[in-house]
């Protein structure tokens, strides 16, 4: 998740799952979710599906293409947020979307931050202890960042756990600077 969501997106999204509950098609709408992400992943395809040029068939005919599947709900998602001109709402949308499906299926993601690439037994050990003290299924993506210097940076949902070396010698430096004062 990068820069900041919309709220309104989160809205959409509480509505979006309440209806696949509803109708039991959960994974149905994890796709149609999808493909509104992909259809407004750049602000240049909002512009064009928000264009005054662009008629309802042929934005029905677009969401066809991308999703051949689309139910009639689905579709009138899309339609409902093209009216609205809410079309931009679609990567914050799906962003919110992800992770109240993740909870619904008891999942959490982290994103494990290392000074070096993690070997396979150390992911799966860190998975296990993030699963232990979650409660949840752990998905852990990993990114490689050498000014850290070592340890791991720990993020679940909106959790950060900062077990670097950088960060405990910038505390270390901190305790010093006070009791030198």
């Amino acid at each position: 998740m990068a820069g900041t969501r919309d709220v309104a997106g989160r809205r959409y999204a509480s509505a979006v799952l309440e209806i696949a509950r509803e109708q039991g098609n959960l994974d149905s709408w994890v796709e149609a979710i999808e493909a509104l992400e992909s259809l407004t992943s750049r602000p240049e395809f909002v512009a064009a599906l928000q264009a005054d040029g662009m008629t309802d068939e042929n934005f029905q005919a677009i969401v066809r293409r991308v999703m051949p599947n689309v139910t009639a709900a689905q579709l009138n998602l899309f339609r409902l947020l093209r009216r609205k001109s809410r079309l931009g709402l679609g990567p914050d949308i799906a962003s919110f979307f992800r992770e109240l499906v993740d909870n619904e299926r008891g999942i959490a993601r982290a994103v494990v931050t290392s000074a070096v690439e993690l070997s396979p037994e150390s992911r799966v050990q860190l998975e296990q202890r993030l699963e232990a003290q979650t409660g949840k299924h752990v998905s852990v993506e990993t990114q490689v960042d050498p000014s850290i210097l070592g340890g791991l940076v720990v993020r679940i949902g909106d959790r950060l756990v900062d077990g670097s070396t950088r960060a405990r010698l910038r505390a270390l430096r901190s305790q010093l600077e006070r009791a030198a004062l």
